[in-house]
């Protein structure tokens, strides 16, 4: 099926097409197409090589796709994306090197991608990023010494990531950051002595941080708290 002669398409919705274990070729002609959503394609083992034609898109969502081992490195040329899903994607072991060249990203979910070991130091160079999620990432045990070059970061959920041992020291420059979520990341045991710089945070779960010594006294000049 030429798929791509579709060149007027805006949005293309396969949600929950259980049994779909491809895509063709031709997908990547859709030279118009802005949303693409592949959420629950649970048989879906693999992306398109030439994935980075698709210029136009914005919005891409392969949450659920539980098959999904890897992401082509082409995904990372895809110029306009702004929001990417990826939550449930149970195989997905690592991302591309070059992640970080996706600069127009907003919204990044990761959320229990349980095999998920690493992230590329590349993601740092996400400078647009506002809100980052990675609940139930269980094997993720750092996160790269960088991460304080999120600098638009507003929302952060770390919760669940059950071996994350500690916390850069770099993450005290997040200075947008409102949410804060570390709840049962059950290997952590003590957060940045700095951690007084996050002045903009409203709401922080530490909750069943079970290896949780003692907070750092500057924790006590963090002056827009609200949640804690």
């Amino acid at each position: 099926m030429e798929f791509g002669k579709l060149q007027s398409l805006v949005e293309l919705n396969l949600f929950e097409c259980s049994k779909l274990g491809s895509l063709p070729d031709s997908i990547v002609d859709l030279s118009q197409l802005k949303t693409f959503r592949l959420s629950g394609c649970k048989k879906l083992e693999n992306l398109p090589i030439e994935f980075r034609k698709l210029q136009s898109l914005v919005q891409l969502d392969l949450s659920h796709c539980s098959e999904l081992g890897c992401l082509p490195d082409s995904i990372v040329d895809l110029s306009q994306l702004k929001t990417f899903a990826l939550q449930g994607c149970k195989k997905l072991e690592n991302l591309p090197v070059e992640f970080g060249k996706l600069q127009t990203l907003v919204q990044l979910n990761l959320s229990h991608c349980s095999k998920l070991g690493c992230l590329p130091d590349s993601i740092v160079d996400l400078s647009q990023l506002k809100t980052f999620q990675l609940p139930g990432c269980k094997k993720l045990e750092n996160l790269p010494v960088e991460f304080g070059k999120l600098q638009s970061l507003l929302e952060l959920d770390l919760s669940k990531c059950s071996e994350l041992g500690c916390l850069p020291n770099s993450i005290v420059d997040l200075s947008q950051l409102k949410t804060f979520a570390l709840q049962g990341c059950k290997k952590l045991e003590n957060l940045p002595v700095e951690f007084k710089k996050l002045q903009s945070l409203v709401e922080l779960d530490l909750s069943k941080c079970s290896k949780l010594g003692c907070l750092p006294d500057s924790i006590m000049d963090l002056s827009q708290l609200k949640t804690f």
